[in-house]
């Protein structure tokens, strides 16, 4: 099925009557734990209520233990050994705390490179001490913590281009012992100089990968791209399109021999028809993928734009303002009066947690795919090299908020009914660029000129142009995707949603038609200011941490409907009596 505009996007609560059981086969390697499938009638049961769910997966309770086949995800990866690339990142920490709190994993591996002269440990003990990781700690400590996290040093200047770098000992115990890599490690600026961009998404996809065809016990390796990598599109389905100018092989031997400089020189016709490098490089790695390691047990995973987290481990929390995260704060500050898009295109925002839990699930189904291919039918067909890697496109039509309603309802966080009201009034989103430029400069660059002039006559350094300018060239970029609309085929990602039973679903949620989105953005303005800007909650929040929401409802209701009373005033003070007799009612409920 497709999701788009027009479309009604599915989603299913299914429960199985039939488990898999898997019987060794021996024309199989040990490498894929394949096997043949049976099938045995699934028993009735209960889930547990929502208190104490993840301690129970995680320890394995004793109705887990007497019927495993019940939560077939939820086994798969308990007591299993993960290697995670890319940890340190927003996606990253928070598939981290979901799989230390709710999994039950024996092991994660966390690649981890040097950073501002901080040895990977420095950084991981540094990283549990994050507020995301408070509800993870109230049941253990740090130390505690840290025996089931090992750091590992990697490295993707590693001469030979083969490995991570890592020392031979810690090699051989990750080829030893993994089970499940998921690899979100990834530059995800969109103004990346080519030669980075192409180093990191697809040269550390390819060591990632090379390492993955060595390991003994390997499942399942999941490759997290962008819903945007096939951006150029209109219609994208969930499968790879191999339809770059060069194949992904020799970019990274172009990027290898010359410089960065010259790199930037052939950009342009590398880029083709994709908006910037960070876009043209995960379509690299994902034909990579395709081209050269479709042999392995892989998976391609498409989250679209990625929002701070709904409600778990706690609500609001980001660690950055990538994207529209940055563009609504900017704008709650004062920064951004004029933005260039259009309110009626679908945003494609998913919440963290949410994108997390699908993630998983998505590695549990590559692993399933994986076990049930017959080895004497793939050699038959030589599926080495032409079987498709499956691409989970992660997103849902129905749920999907446009630009419009999403700037409109950051209000909701807000503390107070004055910035409600004020709220519609301090922006404007224009979709016609020329208009766009003429506003820009009237509401961003002469006040910028203006400040600085008066900084100067004080004594100071100019300050604002270089704000505005970086502003300006931020609202360029992100107007591609505010401005567009795509058709997005999701079948895998409706069919995930049925392997979950009632248990692993109160665990595991990820179809976006449950998330109440007034309910995200009463914690999302406040996330980032707490979390990111580090600001305390003021002392009436403290007092009274969260207005009902059905007043938050109601003082938004009673703003907008002051609006349009306005206009309709306006409109008659101008003598359009006829116009507001004709289209009354339609101004007061659009």
């Amino acid at each position: 099925m497709y999701t788009s505009c027009h479309g009604v996007g599915l989603s299913h609560t299914h429960t199985h009557n039939y488990v898999h059981t898997y019987v060794p086969n021996p024309h199989k390697g040990p490498q894929h734990n394949q096997g043949a499938i049976h099938y045995e009638p699934r028993q009735p049961h209960q889930s547990p209520s929502s208190a104490g769910r993840c301690k129970m997966a995680a320890k394995g309770n004793s109705a887990d233990r007497n019927a495993p086949e019940l939560n077939r995800v939820l086994s798969f990866y308990r007591n299993s050994t993960i290697l995670l690339t890319g940890g340190t990142g927003f996606l990253g920490k928070v598939l981290l705390e979901k799989i230390l709190r709710c999994l039950g994993v024996r092991k994660v591996f966390l690649a981890v490179r040097i950073k501002d002269g901080r040895k990977p440990a420095e950084r991981l003990q540094e990283l549990l001490k994050d507020a995301l990781f408070d509800r993870l700690r109230q049941d253990a400590t740090v130390e505690q913590l840290l025996e089931r996290v090992e750091p590992v040093e990697i490295s993707l200047e590693a001469g030979d281009g083969l490995g991570l770098g890592m020392d031979e000992t810690t090699e051989t115990r990750l080829l030893q012992q993994t089970d499940v890599i998921f690899n979100v490690l990834a530059s995800v600026k969109f103004n990346e100089s080519i030669k980075n961009a192409v180093d990191t998404n697809v040269g550390g996809t390819r060591r990632v990968l090379q390492l993955a065809r060595r390991m003994q016990r390997l499942k399942a390796v999941v490759h997290v791209s962008t819903l945007y990598s096939n951006c150029d599109r209109t219609h994208i389905r969930e499968r790879v399109y191999d339809d770059t100018l060069l194949r992904p092989e020799a970019v990274l031997n172009l990027s290898k021999l010359l410089s960065a400089d010259e790199m930037d020189g052939l950009q342009h016709c590398l880029l083709g028809s994709l908006p910037n490098t960070y876009t043209y490089s995960k379509k690299c790695a994902e034909s990579l993928i395709q081209q050269h390691f479709s042999d392995l047990p892989v998976g391609i995973f498409r989250p679209p734009i990625v929002l701070s987290t709904y409600r778990e481990p706690i609500a609001g929390w980001t660690d950055n303002l990538n994207g529209p995260a940055g563009l609504c704060l900017w704008t709650v500050k004062g920064y951004v009066r004029v933005i260039h898009g259009n309110g009626r295109k679908k945003a494609n925002l998913v919440p963290v947690d949410y994108c997390v839990n699908a993630l998983l699930v998505a590695g549990f189904d590559v692993a399933d795919r994986s076990m049930a291919r017959d080895p004497a039918q793939d050699s038959r067909s030589g599926w080495e090299t032409v079987q498709p890697v499956p691409v989970y496109n992660y997103l849902y039509d129905r749920p999907n908020l446009t630009w419009g309603r999403y700037m409109g309802t950051v209000s909701m966080g807000f503390d107070g009914w004055i910035k409600r009201l004020c709220w519609p009034h301090s922006y404007t989103i224009v979709p016609n660029r020329a208009l766009f430029r003429v506003l820009s400069l009237c509401c961003h660059t002469v006040p910028a000129w203006l400040l600085d002039f008066v900084r100067q006559l004080r004594g100071k350094r100019p300050l604002y142009r270089r704000m505005a300018a970086k502003t300006n060239r931020f609202l360029e970029t992100m107007a591609y995707f505010g401005l567009r609309e795509w058709q997005i085929a999701n079948e895998n990602v409706v069919r995930l949603r049925t392997l979950l039973t009632p248990t692993e679903a109160s665990l595991l949620e990820f179809d976006l038609s449950t998330v109440d989105w007034d309910e995200y953005f009463q914690a999302y303005i406040p996330g980032i200011r707490r979390y990111y800007l580090g600001e305390l909650p003021a002392a009436r929040d403290r007092i009274n941490p969260a207005q009902p929401l059905a007043w938050n409802r109601r003082i938004q209701f009673l703003c907008r409907l002051l609006h349009r009373l306005m206009w309709v005033l306006i409109c008659l003070k101008l003598g359009h009596r006829l116009y507001v007799r004709r289209n009354l009612f339609s101004i007061l409920i659009a």
